[in-house]
C-alpha cells in the first residue's frame, strides 16, 4: 500500500535519533512500482471508446458545468477529428534535408513525433498551426514557455498562451531531453488554473512515459479537481526515489484518504525534521490527526495539496479568498471543494474568472442560485448599491434575467457596469452580462444606453452584436441629435480598431472630425489618447500618414507608463520579421507579464499588435488593439 515504506520507519524511532533516521530513510519515501495502486488503473494513451459514448474528456458535451470531484466537460471537436495522439517511433537523431539530382526538388525530413508533440488541439479545433515552433531553438522555446504569466491582463494573450500550450505538433528538433517542453507546458497550465485542460492533456500521455517531474503538476491538478484516488495513483507509480518534501505531503494526504492517521502524523514529524516551514500544512495535519480545535482555517497561501488534506480530513475551512493566489485552489473552491459557504464560492469564482482560470458560465451558474424578491427594479438596484461586490452583481444579474422590458433590462445592466470598482471588474462585469447585452435590441427606449452597450460588447469580444447599435447611432446622429453625434465620435476610434473597414472607413475627414472632438472634450489627455489610437491603427495596417503625427502634437508630454524590457521589444520584432509563430506568441504574452494593459505604454502594445499581424494572427491582433484602446480610456 502507498506509504508502507514510511510506516516501516516508525519502528526504528526508538533505536536511533530522529535526525539520523530522517536522512537514512528519505530515499524510501517513494513506493515501488510493485506496490498496490489506489483507484482504477492509469490510462495508457487515449481512453477506449464504446459504441455510443466516449470516455475521452476532450470529446464530451461542452454545455455542462464542471462539478467538484466529477470529471468536467470539454469542447466538442468536429465529428471527423481524431484524438491527437502521436506515434512514438525511433527516428534518426539528426534527419537531413535531401534534394533531387538536378536540385529542382528539396525534400525536408519529417520532424520526429516525441513526447513533446502531444497536445489536445489541432488547427481544426482551435489550436495553432502544428509547425508553430519552426525556426526556434529548443533552449529558447523552453525559456519562453517558462516565462508565461499565470494571469495576463489581456484575455486575448491568455487565450493565445492556452492554445499554444495545448497545440499538438513537433517540438524544436534540437530539444533535449525529450519531455522537457511537455513538462514546462504542464507547469504553466497548472499555474494558469487550467486544470481541466491539463487533465485532458494527461489523458493523451502514454503512462509509461510520464516522468517523476511531470507527475507533480498532474498530481496537483488531480487534487484540485477532487480526483484524490487518481492523484494517489500517480504518486504510487513513481519509480524513482521521491526526496522532495512535496511528495512527503502527498504521502500524508494519501494516508489520510486511506485512514492511516499514524502515518499522516509520521509524515508531519519527518517534514519538521527536514526543516520544512509550511506552517499551514503542519497545522492541517495536527487538526486532522488530533481533532480540530480553534477557528476554521483561512487557507492563506494554500495549494492543491493543502486543500486536499483539509477536504479529505473533513476540516472546517473559511477561506480568505483575498489571501489565496493559487488559481487551481480558487477553481476548486468555486466548484464547492471543502464545503465552503456560498459567499466564499462566489468570491473565489469571480477571482478565478478575472484571472481567466474559470469560464464566465461557471460564475453565472452560481448567480443563478441567488434568490431575488419580486419587486421594483429600482428597489433591487438600491439594495445592490448598498453593498457592492460579488453578491450585488449576482443580484443584478438575476434581476436582469427576470426582466422582459428592454428599458428595465438595460437599466439593470447599466447599474452593474457603473458599480464596477475598477477597470478589471468592469471588464469582468461585461463578460458576465454579455448574454443579456447580445440579446438586447436597440430602439428608442434604450437609445440612452447605446454607447455603453457598444463599449461593453466590444470589451466582451462580441463586436458582431454591436453592429445594430452602431447603425442605430448613425441613424440618430443623422437627425441632428447632439448627444448621439458625441457618442459616435467617442466610439469612433475603438470601433475602427475592433471592426476595421466593414465597421467604419479610415479617411482624412473622419480622422480630423474625431480629433477635433477629442480635443474639445479632454484637452489634457487628447494628445496621449489620440496618439494611442493612431499608433494601434497603424499597427493594424491603417494608412496613418506622417502629417497626422505632427497634427497631434499640442503640448510637451511624457508618457510615464511602463514598457517591457528592451530585450523583449527587439526580440518581438525579430521573431515577427522572421515569421517565427510560436516564438512571437510566447514573447507577446510574456512581455507584459501580469501588468494591466492600461499601465503599459502604447508603443509597446502597438509593437505586439504589429507582430501578431505579421505572423498571420490578425483577428487576435485586432482584439488586442481593442482591449488596449479600452484600457487606455478610448
Amino acid at each position: 500500500m502507498i506509504g508502507s515504506r514510511v510506516s516501516a520507519l516508525s519502528a526504528a524511532l526508538g533505536r536511533a535519533g530522529f535526525a539520523l533516521l530522517a536522512c537514512a530513510c528519505l530515499g524510501t519515501l517513494a513506493p515501488s512500482a510493485a506496490q498496490a495502486q489506489i483507484g482504477a488503473p492509469i490510462q495508457i494513451g487515449p481512453p477506449p471508446q464504446t459504441d455510443a459514448t466516449t470516455t475521452d474528456p476532450s470529446l464530451r458535451d461542452s454545455q455542462q458545468a464542471p462539478v467538484f470531484g466529477q470529471p468536467p466537460v470539454f469542447s466538442q471537436p468536429p465529428a471527423d477529428t481524431q484524438p491527437v495522439v502521436p506515434t512514438f517511433q525511433q527516428a534518426p537523431a539528426a534527419p537531413q534535408t535531401r534534394t533531387t539530382v538536378d536540385g529542382s526538388i528539396t525534400i525536408d525530413p519529417l520532424a520526429r513525433l516525441t513526447l513533446d508533440a502531444v497536445g489536445t488541439l489541432t488547427p481544426a479545433t482551435g489550436g495553432l498551426p502544428s509547425d508553430y515552433w519552426n525556426g526556434t531553438p529548443g533552449e529558447i522555446a523552453l525559456r519562453l514557455v517558462s516565462l508565461l504569466p499565470a494571469a495576463p491582463d489581456s484575455r486575448v494573450l491568455r487565450d493565445l498562451a492556452r492554445r499554444a500550450l495545448l497545440t499538438a505538433g513537433p517540438a524544436p528538433r534540437d530539444l533535449t531531453p525529450e519531455g522537457a517542453l511537455l513538462l514546462v507546458r504542464a507547469e504553466r497550465l497548472l499555474a494558469m488554473g487550467a486544470i481541466d485542460d491539463l487533465a485532458a492533456l494527461a489523458d493523451r500521455l502514454p503512462g509509461d512515459r510520464v516522468s517523476p517531474e511531470l507527475t507533480r503538476p498532474l498530481t496537483e491538478a488531480a487534487f484540485a479537481r477532487g480526483e484524490d484516488e487518481r492523484a494517489c495513483q500517480l504518486y504510487g507509480q513513481l519509480t524513482e526515489t521521491a526526496t522532495d518534501t512535496f511528495w512527503i505531503k502527498v504521502a500524508a494526504v494519501c494516508d489520510a484518504l486511506a485512514g492511516r492517521d499514524a502515518k499522516v502524523d509520521f509524515s508531519a514529524r519527518l517534514l519538521s525534521e527536514l526543516g520544512d516551514e509550511d506552517e499551514l500544512f503542519a497545522a492541517l495535519v495536527q487538526a486532522a490527526t488530533t481533532g480540530q480545535t480553534g477557528s476554521p482555517f483561512r487557507m492563506g497561501g494554500a495549494g492543491p495539496v493543502h486543500l486536499a488534506l483539509a477536504r479529505i480530513s473533513g476540516l472546517k475551512i473559511e477561506p480568505d479568498v483575498s489571501e489565496i493566489e493559487s488559481l487551481p485552489v480558487l477553481v476548486a473552491l468555486a466548484r464547492g471543494a471543502g464545503n465552503v459557504s456560498f459567499a466564499q464560492r462566489l468570491e473565489a469564482a469571480e477571482k478565478a474568472e478575472r484571472a481567466g482560470a474559470l469560464a464566465a458560465r461557471e460564475v453565472t451558474d452560481l448567480y443563478d442560485e441567488v434568490s431575488v424578491s419580486t419587486g421594483s427594479v429600482d428597489a433591487v438596484i438600491a439594495a445592490a448599491e448598498a453593498d457592492p461586490g460579488p453578491l450585488s452583481r449576482a443580484i443584478l444579474w438575476r434581476v436582469t434575467e427576470t426582466q422582459t422590458a428592454p428599458d428595465a433590462r438595460a437599466q439593470a445592466i447599466a447599474k452593474a457596469m457603473a458599480m464596477a470598482e475598477d477597470d478589471e471588474t468592469w471588464r469582468q462585469t461585461v463578460r458576465l452580462f454579455a448574454p443579456f447585452l447580445v440579446a438586447l435590441d436597440p430602439g428608442v427606449d434604450v437609445d440612452w444606453f447605446a454607447e455603453d452597450a457598444v463599449r461593453g460588447l466590444m470589451a466582451a469580444d462580441q463586436f458582431r452584436a454591436a453592429r445594430p447599435w452602431l447603425e442605430r447611432l448613425r441613424r440618430v446622429e443623422g437627425t441632428g441629435t447632439g448627444e448621439a453625434s458625441s457618442a459616435w465620435l467617442r466610439l469612433w476610434a475603438t470601433v475602427r480598431l475592433a471592426g476595421g473597414d466593414p465597421a467604419v472607413s479610415f479617411d482624412d475627414a473622419s480622422v480630423a472630425r474625431w480629433w477635433e472632438h477629442l480635443r474639445s472634450i479632454d484637452p489634457q489627455q487628447a494628445t496621449l489618447r489620440g496618439s494611442a489610437a493612431l499608433a494601434l491603427m497603424a499597427a493594424l495596417g491603417d494608412p496613418v500618414g506622417s502629417d497626422a503625427w505632427r497634427g497631434l502634437v499640442s503640448a510637451p508630454s511624457v508618457d510615464i507608463r511602463g514598457v517591457p524590457e528592451t530585450a523583449f521589444a527587439f526580440a518581438i520584432r525579430a521573431a515577427a520579421d522572421s515569421r517565427r509563430l510560436g516564438e512571437t506568441v510566447m514573447l507577446c504574452v510574456a512581455a507584459p507579464g501580469e501588468t494591466p494593459l492600461g499601465e503599459i505604454a502604447i508603443p509597446a502594445l502597438a509593437d505586439m499588435v504589429r507582430a501578431l499581424v505579421a505572423v498571420g494572427l490578425e483577428p487576435e491582433a485586432r482584439r488586442l488593439a481593442t482591449e488596449a484602446a479600452l484600457a487606455h480610456g478610448l
